[in-house]
């Protein structure tokens, strides 16, 4: 009862968090604006000078319609505790986690969804309102079924990308500088999970090959189901691939954090 008490407490400082942090949250967004309209003058430009009205099987209005619903679920499962967790190896925060009953993986993962809690809430404002542009020009059809898978496939999203980043931290425990490996790895992550654009761009082999990673899970999954590109037996085959990859990671987690945890030297705190 004590423990549940707590992580109730750990969520809602989370979402307090996010309050104080709103003009940040919003200035994310914002910051999610510039690479959408980038890619927006791009395929413009590629589709008018390529005179096809589909390219990678996409139409023109559904590359655009999948680069800013892409834009805006990238920024929702943006981490940013990496750096934080990096300190805290390195100064000596965990010792408070070690010899106190607060589970360091509980505590950031409660945290962190306390603080998207209110990010989703908000970003739904927009979700509506592309999706309604969309619909008026007949490039979305509204499904209540898939707008309600489409909402437990997003916060599989955020707990799968969460995971997966928390087991990439662990290698602050034997690495001295780490900015420019997260800075690569979430680089990487974001092209792999389709953030940046369509997988179909690296060929049906990549495609195929991507699926047995967690990567498309993250971004693109989620995008093609409310997209309405992915049908309905599909839908329901990737969240349960979905809660498979987050079963795995969260053993990976534990795995890996339980045997990194021995170079953990304590110092500092």
């Amino acid at each position: 009862m004590k423990n549940r008490e707590l992580y109730r407490v750990l969520f809602s400082m989370g979402v307090q968090h996010s309050m104080e942090y709103r003009f940040h949250f919003f200035l994310g967004l914002l910051s999610a604006v510039f690479p959408i309209m980038v890619q927006y003058f791009i395929w413009t430009a590629v589709y008018r000078h390529s005179g096809e009205t589909a390219l990678f099987s996409y139409s023109y209005s559904q590359i655009i319609l999948y680069t800013i619903l892409a834009g805006l679920i990238s920024k929702l499962i943006a981490t940013q505790f990496e750096y934080q967790i990096a300190e805290d190896i390195k100064n000596g925060g965990l010792n408070k986690y070690l010899i106190k009953p607060v589970s360091y993986f509980g505590y950031r993962l409660l945290s962190f969804i306390g603080q998207k809690a209110i990010y989703y809430a908000v970003t739904a404002l927009l979700f509506a309102a592309i999706l309604w542009t969309a619909y008026v020009q007949g490039v979305f059809i509204p499904e209540i079924d898939r707008l309600l898978l489409f909402a437990v496939s997003l916060w599989g999203a955020l707990v799968l990308h969460f995971l997966i980043v928390y087991c990439i931290c662990a290698s602050a425990f034997y690495l001295h500088e780490i900015s420019y490996f997260f800075l690569i790895t979430s680089l990487l992550i974001n092209i792999l999970s389709g953030g940046m654009f369509p997988l179909e761009i690296f060929g049906h082999t990549a495609v195929r090959l991507l699926q047995f990673t967690p990567f498309p899970y993250t971004i693109y999954f989620p995008v093609n189901v409310l997209s309405g590109r992915t049908e309905a037996a599909g839908m329901y085959e990737g969240l349960l691939i979905q809660l498979g990859w987050i079963v795995l990671f969260l053993w990976i987690a534990r795995v890996t954090w339980r045997v990194s945890i021995r170079k953990y030297s304590a110092v500092g705190g």
